[in-house]
């Protein structure tokens, strides 16, 4: 089973500076309860579909935040590639995308220059100490606010605000917002369990040997892994033009998406993931599900709703 990576969330709710683009925001309700595990429902959504799902989070999080007398602008839907740039793949495979895309580093890069235009923090900043704390009152919670933590699979807790615009509006859409963020949490947060494990496998150091081995005839330099070769990447095109650094970019990824391919890297991680990482999830399959079964009732009240 395919699991939607936490990497893109994070580093997308961290840029949206507390508004909480990717991790739900919405609005005033009452719950219409939670679909559990037991709903059979156990698919992940599609990117189009999280997409709809955080827009509509979005919407909600405007009404919400309207009747407190504050605007809320929603932000322009985020690509499937732009998505893709900050996803955590492990390797590049997709020579095509590498190509036109490189790292992502121009998507990147456009995507912040939107979130520095983000009329939601333009408004914050403009306000008063005062008027300035009840608006962050109305959209996440103030200070007696009460936190909802959970302790990750691997080792360490996460928390999330009880209060707020944005705990109104996932109650709206997700019911038991205590039952799916706790789900959610650990479903998203299991590969430091097997991940070990599987680095200590010789398939897996066979694997980025070979790898590497192909990279250094395709570019004349040495990469361990592609950590080293995105780490080259980012150096080499610091103070660069934009087109020259996207050439940098894109050569260096297309680079190690072929040697992937030729490898066969992303296919070995991919079997390493299933052999290592099933048995993980099965364990934590009650989780799983529960997540998933909640989003997608989430997704069918925000159609409803739309």
């Amino acid at each position: 089973m395919r699991r939607r990576t936490s990497a893109i969330a994070g580093l997308l709710a961290t840029a949206t500076a507390s508004l909480a683009l990717l991790t739900g925001c919405t609005a005033d309700g009452t719950s219409t309860g939670a679909a559990g595990p037991e709903s059979g429902r156990d698919r992940e959504l599609t990117r189009a579909e999280q997409a709809r799902l955080d827009e509509a989070e979005q919407r909600l999080v405007q009404r919400c935040m309207a009747r407190q007398d504050f605007p809320y602008w929603i932000f322009p839907r985020v690509s499937a590639d732009t998505e893709r740039a900050f996803s955590d793949d492990f390797v590049q495979d997709d020579v095509a995308w590498a190509r036109e895309h490189g790292y992502g580093g121009r998507l990147k890069k456009a995507f912040f220059a939107e979130k520095k235009r983000d009329r939601n923090l333009a408004y914050r900043q403009s306000l008063s100490p005062g008027a300035r704390e009840r608006y962050t009152t109305a959209l996440s919670g103030g200070p007696d606010t009460p936190v909802r933590s959970v302790k990750l699979p691997g080792g360490g807790t996460v928390g999330t605000m009880l209060g707020g615009c944005e705990f109104t509006a996932r109650k709206e859409l997700y019911g038991d917002v205590d039952a799916f963020f706790r789900a959610d949490k650990i479903a998203t947060n299991l590969s430091g369990l097997y991940s070990p494990r599987l680095m200590r496998d010789r398939r897996y150091t066979a694997g980025v040997s070979a790898w590497s081995s192909c990279m250094k005839k395709a570019t004349g330099r040495a990469y361990a892994t592609p950590a080293a070769t995105r780490a080259d990447a980012a150096e080499r095109t610091g103070g660069l033009s934009g087109k020259r650094a996207h050439a940098v970019e894109a050569g260096l990824a297309v680079a190690e998406a072929t040697c992937s391919r030729q490898t066969s890297l992303a296919a070995t991680l991919a079997a390493l993931d299933r052999e290592y990482g099933d048995p993980v999830r099965k364990r934590y399959g009650e989780e799983i599900a529960t997540a998933d079964s909640m989003r997608l009732a989430a997704l069918e009240r925000a159609d409803r709703a739309s």
